[in-house]
């Protein structure tokens, strides 16, 4: 054999050693991307089991606590579920519950709607919502001890509700009877007016 058949030969095996290879890595990336879609729909499926078996558990306890009969519709079901959830604020809430709404809780939220009308000093935002919240919680604010002196309300001051307090406090009563005289001076000039025209409008009329 020559030397250039010898070469040949060479380049030969060198030429399938690659081809081999070539296949072999495009074999291996197709096995991953299997294994990924495999593995994908594997943890769907896992996911969608789970939550069914929530929604199934939750069902079972309404049952055997007697909430709900058995036997129930998908439908039924659906609804049920929907009504447990609107119980709440949701997970981002940490499932916050909407409390009683009382007639004191019910004035709290109607004067801290409108508690830009009740300062003149201060500036306040709007309120984002125009109807009374659904879900919320009341705190009660602690002072800290450097505040004793300085913006603390004593324990006598201090009122039940923020109606008892606006009532108590002198100043608001004050600029309160100043805003009413002088709406009350507006609507008498418009009454005033309106009664002007009126009249005119019979002496035009006979």
């Amino acid at each position: 054999m020559s030397l250039e058949d010898r070469l040949n030969k060479i380049l030969e095996q060198k030429n399938k050693s690659s081809k081999d290879s070539t296949e072999d890595q495009s074999v291996s990336i197709y096995t991953s991307r299997k294994a990924l879609r495999n593995s994908k729909d594997e943890i769907i499926q896992e996911y969608e089991q789970m939550a069914q078996k929530k929604a199934s558990k939750e069902i079972q306890s309404l049952q055997s606590s007697g909430a709900l009969p058995e036997n129930l519709s998908k439908r039924q079901e659906k609804k049920t579920r929907r009504e447990e959830r609107s119980k709440t604020k949701g997970l981002n809430w940490f499932d916050m519950k909407a409390p009683e709404m009382t007639e004191e809780l019910k004035n709290n939220l109607t004067i801290l709607q409108y508690r830009r009308a009740l300062d003149p000093k201060r500036f306040y935002k709007a309120p984002d919502l125009k109807t009374l919240p659904k879900f919320f919680q009341t705190g009660k604010v602690i002072e800290s001890p450097a505040e004793f002196y300085s913006s603390r309300v004593p324990i006598k001051q201090r009122k039940a509700t923020l109606v008892d307090e606006l009532l108590a406090d002198a100043e608001f009563r004050k600029y309160n009877k100043k805003k009413y005289e002088e709406i009350q001076k507006v609507n008498m000039k418009k009454r005033r007016s309106a009664t002007k025209r009126s009249k005119h409008l019979k002496k035009k009329k006979r």
